[in-house]
């Protein structure tokens, strides 16, 4: 679909259709879901602009604001968002529909945990510490994520699905998706919030004065009429979309049926079972792969990885040989090739310079690196002060760099094959994220997503 002339830009900002009286959404008290409409109109939605705005409150089993000031020892309650996923850790699942038909658009799953993966590979140390502190309440330290959510605390972040991180404008009309709906379900408090006294404190989290605001572009009178004047025609956009599987055996291949005809990129990122929906665990780190301890439920033993390699179909995909890693791994160094193709599947490697790949988060050489440590007489802060000490650790892979077209998986498997030190009692968890293009087909008939 060709753009036409566009004379204006509109600002809106729309609430949510299924407000509850007092204006609060709260997994605990029984309005997990969020539910807004922009309708179908003769214009565009600008998708990058797109903010979810609101205003955020933890609050302990009182009801009272928590105290997370790691400088006060008396009150402090320590039970804060992820230092890398703030705000967007409310959001469990997110869906993407048209307002007209209900035809889904996107659906993500662990919606959280793929902004964890994105903003870890994208972004740098700098960026949490300014913009992303003021805007989704996360900076990259524990202790200081912590501290922002002292008080009721407004927020603005976009959203990061397919269709709203791509270039091109989406038509609103019924030539196009027909109004967009956005359905958000919250995250369990157990999997949002963690630290030492979340669980004993019984904390819990609301959303308060939801609302999306964006730019809708407005075409000329030509425009208006093309896009009001019902036809057929296709635009194409991308998506992202969700598995879950779990790995425990030190020679595992998994196999995918992904379904999709223009697959551009594949991730994994894994966790052990029990860190999520738990208050003690961080539910959207992204580690190497661990094995527990004699008990069976403290993951906390090194677990060194081996090989990796990718297939469609029992072929060799991307690469004809294994990623051999497992010299590098037991050394503490980075395991280069895994890396920058896990890398390489957010953004072409050579222009990526942002990411929060660093020496410090690998133990590099053997012994603990700590950004930042502050003299010994402030014990209040010892422990919390620290970046984030967790790894932005997965593996994955850019189908198609070249032509941007990507790899077809209708009729093929897509598997991988870990090779590890897991020693059989220790299942971890493995999240898999799939960006594919999509062409949406309107017509007076209504609209088809082809995949």
């Amino acid at each position: 679909m060709s753009l036409p002339n566009i004379i204006r830009v509109e600002k809106f900002q729309v609430l949510p259709s299924n407000q509850p009286s007092n204006n609060t959404y709260s997994f605990r008290n029984g309005n997990p879901i969020i539910t807004v409409s922009i309708p179908a109109q003769a214009k565009y939605l600008k998708p990058s602009s797109v903010r979810i705005n609101g205003k955020l409150r933890i609050k302990d089993s009182t009801g009272a604001i928590v105290n997370n000031n790691d400088l006060k020892s008396t009150g402090a309650i320590n039970a804060r968002l992820s230092s890398r996923v703030g705000v967007s850790s409310c959001f469990q699942n997110v869906v993407l529909s048209s307002e007209a038909t209900n035809q889904s658009l996107e659906a993500i799953r662990q919606y959280g945990r793929l902004v964890s993966t994105i903003l870890s590979s994208t972004h740098s140390q700098q960026d949490y510490a300014s913009e992303k502190s003021v805007v989704a309440l996360m900076n990259g330290f524990n202790s200081g994520t912590a501290n922002l959510s002292n008080n009721e605390v407004q927020f603005s972040i976009p959203l990061y699905c397919g269709i709203l991180q791509g270039g091109n404008p989406i038509p609103l009309s019924q030539n196009g998706i027909n109004g967009l709906r956005i359905q958000l379900e919250l995250a369990s408090d157990q999997q949002l919030l963690h630290g030492g006294n979340a669980a004993t404190s019984n904390c819990f989290y609301e959303l308060a004065d939801i609302s999306v605001s964006g730019d809708l572009l407005i075409p000329d009178d030509q425009g208006v009429q093309k896009l009001m004047v019902q036809g057929s025609g296709a635009f194409q956009y991308n998506s992202w979309s969700s598995l879950y599987s779990v790995i425990n055996s030190s020679d595992s291949t998994q196999t995918y049926n992904l379904a999709n005809s223009q697959v551009l990129s594949v991730i994994h990122n894994f966790l052990p079972v029990n860190a999520s929906n738990n208050y003690a665990s961080d539910g959207y780190a992204n580690p190497m792969l661990k094995n527990t301890d004699n008990t069976g439920t403290n993951y906390d033993q090194p677990c060194n990885l081996k090989k990796v390699s990718f297939s469609r179909g029992g072929v060799k995909l991307g690469f004809d040989y294994d990623f051999d890693c497992e010299e590098q791994n037991a050394e503490n160094v980075p395991e280069t090739q895994v890396m920058m193709n896990y890398l390489n599947a957010f953004q072409p490697i050579n222009t990526l310079s942002k990411m929060l790949n660093s020496k410090q988060l690998m133990n590099f050489g053997g012994n603990d690196l700590v950004p930042y440590r502050p003299m010994a007489a402030l014990v209040n802060r010892s422990s919390g002060i620290d970046a984030d000490p967790n790894r932005n650790f997965g593996i994955g892979l850019a189908m198609d760099r070249v032509s941007d077209v990507g790899v077809s998986f209708k009729g093929q498997s897509y598997s991988t094959r870990i090779i590890s030190d897991l020693d059989g009692k220790s299942p971890n968890a493995v999240f898999t994220f799939i960006l594919s293009k999509n062409v949406l087909q309107y017509s007076p008939n209504g609209i088809l997503i082809a995949t």
